[in-house]
């Protein structure tokens, strides 16, 4: 999926209870799949590399490990500026799709106007659609990677759903102390929040990426909580490999912590694709943005747990 949308961002800052809070404006990106169309598809957030004189954005995927630069993407701007292009390490390595990749030393990194300081950011060779040599200087905004929880470690990540913005604390906002929160499980910078489950804690990967799914889980274990009418089909894919998806509507009772959450459709696959990687994690599945839509959600890194709002 092509991403070269013109996407119009401004930045809110608010003083509450005397603390300025930087808030960045996130989009939500729509597409058709399998012949519907889904208005919050993904989530892009504004974002600078280098102070180059372009506008990007890249997706927000707390299901991710690393963040990265999509090779295919960044290419025309790397003929364009030698000295970026300078900066791809090979003493740097990283994996990513079972291939081992390189990373760009000390690039200066904003999220809208929000700096991150200097990183070492991935770059994720052969991957990402290629943006054409004469289209880079055009205003509309430039979809070139992944932001990751690599990004966020530490620190305090709000996102606020209905207002379509994030933010990045050094600690807790007053305004949000009141929040219903849980503590969450960790693992390469990826959280496991627990969810009730017909009464039984269960713990679910909470994934950013994975818009679309309130449940995603193994067959067994979605025919476990659901009816027997398959509600909904779509062939999605995952890093560029495609493949069916099939969910039916929950009929136990889903909590996080003692918030009831809305009846939703739980979603699997039928050739096992990550039922091994949901055993070796440890999880009963992945929950995305779908159950959170109308709150405020709070991911704290530093003292890890979960808040909802």
């Amino acid at each position: 999926m092509k991403l070269t949308f013109s996407l119009l961002f401004s930045i809110f800052t608010l003083s509450t209870f005397g603390q300025k809070l930087e808030w960045v404006p996130f989009n939500w990106v729509g597409d058709s799949i399998s012949g519907k169309y889904y208005d919050k598809l993904i989530m892009v957030v504004p974002m600078n590399i280098d102070n180059l004189p372009h506008g990007f954005n890249m997706q927000l995927d707390l299901g991710a490990i690393e963040t990265v630069i999509y090779g295919n993407s960044i290419s025309s701007y790397l003929e364009k500026y030698p000295e970026l292009k300078n900066k791809i390490d090979t003493s740097l390595t990283f994996w990513i799709q079972s291939q081992k990749n390189f990373k760009f030393r000390s690039i200066d990194l904003k999220l809208g106007s929000v700096s991150f300081g200097s990183r070492n950011i991935g770059h994720f060779k052969n991957f990402g659609d290629e943006i054409p040599k004469d289209s880079i200087m055009t205003k509309s905004e430039k979809h070139i990677g992944t932001i990751a929880p690599d990004l966020f470690q530490d620190k305090i990540l709000i996102i606020d759903y209905p207002n379509k913005r994030i933010c990045v604390s050094k600690k807790l906002p007053k305004q949000y102390a009141n929040a219903s929160f849980q503590p969450y499980k960790i693992k390469e910078g990826r959280i496991r929040i627990p969810f009730k489950i017909n009464n039984k804690e269960e713990d679910l990967m909470f994934d950013t990426g994975s818009s679309l799914f309130a449940l995603m889980t193994t067959q067994k274990k979605a025919f476990q909580i659901s009816d027997e009418n398959i509600a909904d089909s779509l062939k999605i894919s995952s890093w560029g490999e495609y493949y069916m998806v099939y969910g039916r509507r929950v009929k136990s009772k889903i909590k996080f912590g003692n918030l009831a959450l809305n009846q939703s459709v739980v979603f699997y696959d039928n050739i096992n694709k990550f039922d091994k990687f949901y055993k070796e994690e440890n999880i009963w599945g992945i929950t995305g943005n779908a159950y959170f839509l109308n709150n405020v959600i709070i991911v704290d890194y530093k003292n890890k747990r979960f808040g909802v709002k």
